[in-house]
């Protein structure tokens, strides 16, 4: 009899340790669990929920686990409710099986009839959830939204791994392990309740297989059976908790503390998760979200880097180093690749990142950049560090890129590709810009004010924009390779450079005081007099400092907004005229100037698809730099 209740306890433990490797894998997906943890939670909580009517032991289980998952109670809650899931349609389908073939009494007839209702509300309720995901999404965030954003982000959150941790676990579980485990349950529970009613029923009390599992499984408890039967339950469910308790006793001290896990949510910052759960429950742009986790589901992602371009970057933690993550979606993506070509292929030429993790799927594209200790972007360069120190590198980079990419693959201009670029650059934007509601409405006015100085409007400069004119000015220039991006923020320099791996740079120039990131490539008009328009961006069009400004005030025709000046940027900017005059003729210099407006042309749809009353902060610097070109072009206003 002795032997029957000790098999009893061996299967029902049996079944406990495959029960915790099923919630195992459910939890590996985003990280790797201690086995000891789960395997207590599992044992307590089950003895739990069999010994009070109400399922408190899959609350202990929560807690138990969850303060020792690396994501927090969050996941512990979210994989619990997917096993809650499937064992309700496990233990229902149980006893539909059981009542079919006539086992159990009245009992089990009643419990199989409270579970038919129960897959009568859960099944239409999953069916209507995964119809109505979107409707149900919206309704989550105007219910969050009521609260602060504390808890606003606490409810979002939790709900989130509901929903993405069962399709996750669903799309990356072992379902092979998932099988295997769950037949291993089941087959340790019912041998284990087999032998525990032969066990009762050698004592002398009537209790069949089914019984067994009623009185476990119908949410009741003991206090009805005599004294002597109670005892026997409670050895029953509380033995195996101290067995799994030694076991995971042995098993913790083999284990060994995982630190590699997959973050729930990338972002470390708070208002940045919250951002990024608000637009999941909105429901935009739902396939780059996806993509999003897919490329950042291995790191944790320390701050957001991204500047004016349709690709994002990302500062990330990955394998106990830190690094830039560079990525874009679709057509960007495209761009993005042909980043990684330029790149690669002219690490020989100038001093360029190594790129790393370089992945092209179908809808995103991403790379990784190393983030050298000793790395600062120029602008804080400039703006911390004296200024012959911030002009000697300028001058190098400028040295550089002219003896280097500028002396590839030269060539006269092409008439047909001046001709497109002047469509599609130049005449394009300036419809786009035009039809600007805002722009539109400066247009009526001759001149607007702008923090109190007066500028013509674009139209004032409309022979500036004429076909034949442009083609006269960018007749003169020749092709070559180049950057096509030379802003002040796509130089980066290095005041340190000790944790540069020399051997990554093996046949590759290896970066000394600076270098260069984020080519664009796709100019059309593929002249070297393209950076330095572009380099004129920063220094006489205030790029930076434009980029900075977070409001404007629009009242008829006066603009105002509050942005910084920066006399190291002036300083610069007026070396780099001389350098200029020093080594172009008046007449490339003219283009050079000419081809720094086409950068501002570029840039205005971009500002406007982001924020259209904003783009007229930008607006404002083209007509700025504008009247200077055209001072430099007719010596007049």
């Amino acid at each position: 009899m002795i032997l029957l209740f000790m098999l009893a306890e061996f299967c029902l433990v049996i079944g406990y340790i495959c029960k915790a490797h099923r919630w195992k894998l459910f939890i590996s997906v985003y990280e790797e669990p201690s086995d000891s943890n789960l395997l207590n939670a599992m044992s307590i909580g089950h003895a739990l929920n069999a010994l009070f009517p109400v399922r408190i032991g899959d609350v202990v289980r929560i807690i138990w686990s969850g303060r020792k998952l690396k994501n927090g109670f969050s996941l512990s809650l979210a994989t619990v409710i997917a096993e809650l899931y499937i064992d309700v349609i496990t233990v229902g389908a149980i006893y539909f099986c059981l009542s079919i073939i006539g086992k159990g009494g009245e009992k089990l007839q009643l419990v199989a009839h409270i579970y038919m209702l129960i897959f009568m509300v859960v099944i239409p309720a999953t069916i209507i959830a995964i119809l109505c995901r979107k409707q149900i999404k919206k309704m989550i965030i105007k219910v969050a939204s009521v609260f602060n954003h504390k808890i606003e982000f606490r409810i979002l959150y939790v709900t989130y791994l509901c929903i993405a941790s069962l399709k996750d676990i669903s799309l990356r579980i072992n379902k092979v392990k998932f099988i295997v485990f769950t037949i291993g349950i089941w087959a340790g529970y019912f041998t284990s309740y087999m032998a525990l009613s032969g066990f009762f029923q050698q004592y002398g009390i009537h209790y069949t297989t089914s019984d067994v599992f009623t009185e476990l499984f119908s949410g009741s408890t003991f206090y009805h059976v005599s004294y002597e039967t109670f005892l026997i339950w409670v050895v029953y469910l509380l033995l195996p908790v101290v067995i799994c308790g030694i076991i995971s006793f042995m098993i913790r001290q083999r284990e060994n503390e995982v630190e590699v896990y997959r973050k729930t949510l990338p972002q470390m910052n708070q208002a940045d998760r919250l951002a990024f759960l608000q637009t999941y429950y909105m429901g935009e742009n739902r396939e780059n979200i996806q993509s999003y986790l897919e490329i950042n589901r291995d790191v944790v992602v320390v701050e957001d880097a991204s500047a004016g371009s349709n690709a994002s970057t990302v500062v990330v933690m990955k394998n106990g180093g830190i690094f830039y993550r560079k990525y874009a979606f679709d057509e960007d993506g495209v761009k993005l690749h042909e980043q990684i070509n330029w790149i690669e292929e002219h690490q020989g030429d100038i001093p360029l990142p190594v790129i790393s993790d370089k992945r092209n799927e179908f809808n995103y594209v991403t790379y990784d950049m190393p983030h050298y200790s000793g790395a600062i972007g120029l602008f804080r360069y400039i703006h911390t560090m004296p200024f012959e120190y911030s002009w000697k590198i300028i001058e190098k980079a400028l040295n550089d890129i002219k003896n280097g990419i500028h002396e590839k693959n030269k060539r006269p201009a092409d008439e047909a590709a001046i001709e497109k670029y002047i469509e599609s650059k130049i005449t394009g934007n300036l419809r786009i810009i035009n039809d600007n509601r805002h722009i539109k409405n400066l247009e009526s006015f001759s001149e607007i004010i702008v923090n109190g100085r007066q500028f013509p409007t674009l139209k004032y400069y409309s022979e500036m924009f004429e076909k034949e004119h442009l083609k006269k000015i960018f007749s003169g220039d020749y092709y070559a390779d180049i950057h096509g991006d030379l802003t002040i923020e796509n130089i980066v320099c290095l005041s340190d450079r000790s944790d540069i791996d020399s051997a990554d740079y093996e046949g590759k120039i290896q970066p000394q005081n600076y270098y260069f990131i984020d080519p664009n490539t796709g100019n059309i008009h593929d002249s070297p007099f393209l950076d330095y328009g572009k380099l004129l961006q920063s220094l006489h069009g205030n790029y930076e400092f434009l980029m900075m400004v977070n409001s404007v005030r629009i009242d008829e025709n006066h603009i105002s907004f509050m942005m910084a000046r920066s006399e190291n940027y002036g300083m610069i900017y007026e070396r780099f005229k001389q350098y200029l005059i020093e080594n172009f003729s008046s007449r490339d210099i003219l283009s050079i100037y000419y081809h720094e407006v086409v950068h501002w042309l570029r840039l205005m749809p971009y500002k406007i698809r982001k924020n259209e009353k904003l783009a007229v902060v930008f607006y404002t610097g083209l007509l700025s730099v504008l009247e200077d070109v055209r001072v430099m072009e007719y010596g007049e206003r």
